[in-house]
């Protein structure tokens, strides 16, 4: 009998490529700080159905248990992460920084380094606005790719504020941005374009979305986002924290990095600062700020940031560089010299 299609059965140095990339994260997690917490597989359909993307919807796997509930396996982990904070963990002190590990489910076109069953892990920090919480987010993740070996990577960091400030200024406001957004995502022009002329978007307010999303290099094209948003308050502030942020992680010694405003992230629940790193043209994590998605899900306003990292497509990276993965070995090894000696 076949495995299902879309899933893998893992051994030898597959399955130790994967063994490796948790154990460095578990450590680096550890070492800034984070508590490991886990989730069950499967959650009420509904927490993943208010913001988690139109995408994402189409790909949950979906069944009633017995009592007729209608339940999910879970498509991410970080929806499941502010569940847990919302009904166990609101009273625990703040920032509260979770990680954890976790295989996860999406009915997508099985091809390379995507399947329909896959192990995510991530850190999630709850309760800090600061820029500092950003940093540390995206420091963490460039140490975990600095110690698994992965040089050449490419960390790309935007904002969505600003995108989301020129679709308002453009009458585009609410959850009717969220097709525009997912169009940017795509870098599809086309697909881009269709939406604009669905929102009834005018060339002004067009022009000024696509020249922020052309909008990609080093922190001085921040210069140029700020003239472009010069009448947009809130999009101006977002510029101002991006500054902050850079100014962090460059403390925390991430000196590597592009500034791309046409990062718009797969999740439609992220506000503001947003970013992800590439190996070899690979997408390996992605995270951000998600402001609204812990008062979204029943809880009190609180502002949270965090980061989703693709064990399995790192782990793959690993063994397409030949990266010399680490093995247990035995202190010892006892041999029966004679039948008798068994």
């Amino acid at each position: 009998m076949q495995r299902p299609r879309g899933t893998r059965d893992l051994f030898g140095e597959e399955l130790r490529s994967i063994r490796h990339v948790t154990s460095v994260m578990d450590n680096v997690f550890k070492r800034y700080g984070y508590a490991e917490v886990e989730t069950p597989i499967f959650e009420h359909l509904e927490l993943f159905t208010k913001k988690s993307g139109a995408n994402v919807v189409k790909q949950l796997y979906t069944f009633q248990d017995k009592s007729g509930r209608w339940l999910a396996l879970r498509p991410e982990l970080t929806a499941p992460a502010v569940r847990l904070y919302i009904s166990q963990l609101k009273s625990a002190p703040k920032p509260l920084k979770l990680s954890y590990f976790g295989n996860c489910f999406r009915y997508e076109e099985p091809q390379a380094r995507r399947w329909r069953q896959f192990l995510q892990s991530g850190v999630e920090v709850i309760g800090s606005a600061r820029p500092e919480a950003d940093a540390e987010v995206i420091a963490l993740s460039d140490d975990v790719m600095r110690e698994l070996g992965l040089v050449g990577r490419e960390l790309r960091i935007g904002h969505i504020r600003l995108l989301r400030e020129a679709l308002t200024k453009a009458g585009v406001k609410g959850d009717a941005q969220d097709p525009i957004m997912r169009a940017i995502d795509s870098r599809e022009e086309s697909r881009l374009r269709d939406e604009l002329d669905r929102a009834e978007v005018g060339r002004h307010d067009r022009n000024l979305l696509n020249a922020l999303i052309a909008l990609h290099g080093d922190a001085k094209v921040l210069d140029q986002a700020e003239k472009l948003v010069s009448g947009l308050p809130r999009a101006r502030v977002a510029v101002q924290n991006l500054r902050d942020i850079l100014r962090q992680i460059r403390l925390l010694g991430v000196e590597d990095f592009s500034v791309d405003f046409g990062i718009a992230r797969g999740l439609e629940y992220y506000t503001n600062a947003v970013f992800e790193f590439y190996v070899d043209d690979v997408q390996v994590a992605g995270g951000g700020r998600y402001d609204e998605l812990i008062e979204l899900l029943g809880g009190e306003p609180y502002p949270a940031v965090g980061v989703g990292f693709g064990v399995d497509r790192i782990a793959q990276v690993i063994l397409k560089r030949k990266i010399e993965v680490a093995r247990e070995r035995l202190d010892c090894m006892v041999l029966p010299a004679s039948e008798a000696m068994l």
